[in-house]
This record gives C-alpha cells, structure tokens and sequence, in this order.
C-alpha cells in the first residue's frame, strides 16, 4: 500500500519546520501583487537548436529543463530530439545531459536535493519515466510497470523533497507521441508504489499530474469532454479528491495550473488556441495566489506570449517564451519592491541561515541514499507547527 505523502518532509537531518515557517514569513511579505521580475534568458548554446524550455527551478536557484534540436530521425509527431541540461538562477553553469542508452531525454522537474525528474526516449519513441540522482547522477525508473500498471509510456513531471514523483502513463497502444494527452493517466508514486489519479470521466479524461508539493498537495490538467477538448487545472491530494479550477481568469476556455508552493502560490497560463503559433496556441501567464485570488501577470519582456512551469517557494519562476526569432527558456527571478525590504531581510535571512545548514548537511548526507531513510522525519500542520517522529 502507498503510503500517504500528505505531511512528509525532507529525509534530512534538519527539520523543515524553521525553513517553512522563515520562507513563509518572507512570502507573506512580498505578495506577487507587488511583485517585479528580473528576467534571464536561456538559450542552449550551438547550432541547430529549434527551442528551449526551462521547466524547473528549486530553492537554491537551481533550475531544470530541456533544448530541443532538429534530428530526422526523430519518431512521427515529434517536435525534434530532446537533451535535458540544469542551469543556475542567474544563467551560468548550463549543463546539458542525455541518460545513457537512450536517444532523448528531457527534465521536468528538481527537488532542493538537486534530484530531477524527466522522461528517457529510445530511439523507438517509448518514453520511461526517471530521477536522477543530485547526489550521484544515477538514474532510477519511474515506471508504473514497476507497480503492476500495464504502461507502454510515462513521464515523471513533478518531485518533492521526500521523493515523491508525479507524471503521467499511457496504456493504450492506439496512442502516438503526437497524441498522448488524449490517452495518458496521472500517477503518484514513492518510488515503489503508484497510485492512478485520474479526473472523474463525467468530467473529462487525459489526466497528468505535473506537479506534487512538499504538503503532498498535487496539481494537473485535464481535457473536457466537449467536441474541442479543452484543457483545464485541477489541484487535490490524491485519486478521487481533485478539484477542477474554473472559469479561467481571462475567460478562455483553456488553461493549466503548474508546480504549487507551499505558501500556495502556483503558475498558471490561460491558452488561446493559435495555429500560427509553433505550440498550437498562445499563452498569458500568471503567478496565481490561491488563497488570495490575486494575480501576477508572468510576461518576458519583448515576448509575443510568454507559458510559465516552475516556481521556488521564492516565487522565481520557470518557463519559455516566443518572440520574433523563436522559443526560449526563461528564469523570471523575484524583486520585491522597495516597502517590503525590512521584512524580507529579517524573512530570507532566517531562511538563509536554514538553508546554509542544509546545504551542508545535504552535501554530506542527504543525497546519499544510503542515509536518506535514517534521518528525522516531522509533520507540518497548515500552521507551520511540526512534530518530529
């Protein structure tokens, strides 16, 4: 049986409770209604290369994402080939990786552990879920097959820092790479057991689950029912507990929900079909309060549209945008303004000082596996109040 991710914390050393209750304290403070965003282009370097998109970014300013190049061998239906890479905040230190053995790959997701979640492709066009360990670089399947799912296709998209993955398989073999959506069920898993989450079928079918937080709160999409099949959010905690997220704020008939903070802040991207557009629709982008209601537009500057994925619990955000030479990645980094300073000294500062000392322990223990399962766990309630077991 799968235990329940609702209330697991990092397998670390150091209880989350002073850097949840310092992060939040920070984010309070610095509302996205009032936000600014320095933006910093990535752009895969060399010849070739059709689009970047960066999907992913942890609270060490440690993003995730991949760069796709024009390859004719790639299987029908697909945009071109994929090669994941990891980047910092600040545009430096682009590294590209490919998992051995298989002709693509592409990231999706990064914990503060620095291990990230994609998918692998074989040259065949059969796609398997993974992490990939920040601790050593080894790679773990994220394959419902593992846990008795029929699958002939899965993503890993979101992880938490106590492992947890989120994504996506596909069991129907009339499924194709240009038509997965239409096919594919969400999962939750440990690693070892998966849980199908899938969107009540009187409501809409192709369900994925992109994004599973450290409260084990779980975000997604999924299409209607009606002849155009919209997209549209949803949020939940597990198989029959999703919630559907509208009317879209701009009133478009689609939309989708991306990785949700902690101090439930979350992106989210009205979609307007567009068949000029090289993704098939364009896109308005917001950091979205959930409690508050407010909304922070998301637009790189000189973007014809800008899509937004990743958020850190400091609200940079991840993502791509199109403009008039083609499709890049983007680390939108967050700039309070002037009023909330003083708070967010004393707020970061305290984080900080948590996340140094995690930082340490982390290079020494917690992202060796063979230590993870022996570290302190804690429960956090909603009021940040923790107790240790």
């Amino acid at each position: 049986m799968v235990t329940d991710p609702q209330g697991s914390t990092p397998s670390s050393g150091v209880s989350p409770c002073s850097k949840q209750s310092a992060a939040r304290f920070a984010l309070i403070a610095a509302v996205p209604a009032a936000a600014a965003y320095n933006y910093v282009t990535t752009d895969a370097p060399g010849l070739g290369v059709l689009g970047t998109v960066v999907t992913s970014i942890n609270n060490f300013a440690e993003a995730t994402g991949y760069y796709v190049t024009y390859d004719p061998n790639t299987p029908p239906g697909a945009f071109g080939a994929y090669t994941a890479f990891t980047v910092n905040a600040d545009g430096t230190g682009f590294t590209p990786f490919v998992r051995p053995g298989y002709a693509q790959t592409g990231a999706a997701g990064i914990n503060d552990f620095g291990d990230i979640s994609g998918v692998s492709v074989t040259a065949g066009g059969i796609g398997t879920g993974f992490i990939r360990s920040g601790f050593d670089g080894s790679y773990t399947d994220i394959d419902p097959n593992l846990g008795g799912i029929t699958a002939l296709y899965s993503e890993a998209i979101g992880i938490n820092n106590s492992g947890w993955a989120s994504g996506f398989y596909v069991t129907d073999p009339a499924a194709t790479i240009a038509s997965l959506e239409f096919y594919s069920h969400g999962f939750i898993t440990d690693g070892t057991s998966y849980l199908t989450v899938d969107i009540d079928p009187t409501i809409g079918f192709g369900t994925r689950v992109v994004s599973i937080n450290d409260a084990g709160i779980i975000s997604g999409t999924y299409l209607d029912n009606s002849a155009d099949h919209f997209r549209h959010p949803f949020i939940g905690f597990g198989p029959g507990t999703l919630i559907p997220l509208d009317p879209d704020p701009l009133g478009v008939p689609a939309s989708e929900l991306g990785n949700i903070t902690l101090s439930g802040y979350a992106t989210y991207n009205s979609l307007f079909p567009n068949p000029m557009s090289p993704l098939g629709y364009v896109t308005a982008a917001f950091v979205l309060d959930l409690f508050a209601g407010a909304q922070e537009p998301i637009d790189a500057p000189g973007a014809l549209f800008t899509q937004a994925f990743g958020i850190s619990e400091f609200t940079d955000v991840t993502g791509l945008y199109v403009d008039g030479i083609g499709l890049h990645g983007f680390i939108a980094t967050f700039v309070p303004e002037p009023a909330t300073w003083a708070l967010l000294i004393v707020g970061f500062g305290l984080t900080g000082a948590t996340l140094r000392r995690r930082r340490e322990t982390s290079a020494r223990a917690i992202r060796d596996p063979a230590t993870r399962d022996g570290m302190v766990q804690a429960t956090c309630n909603t009021k940040s109040t923790c107790t240790a077991s």
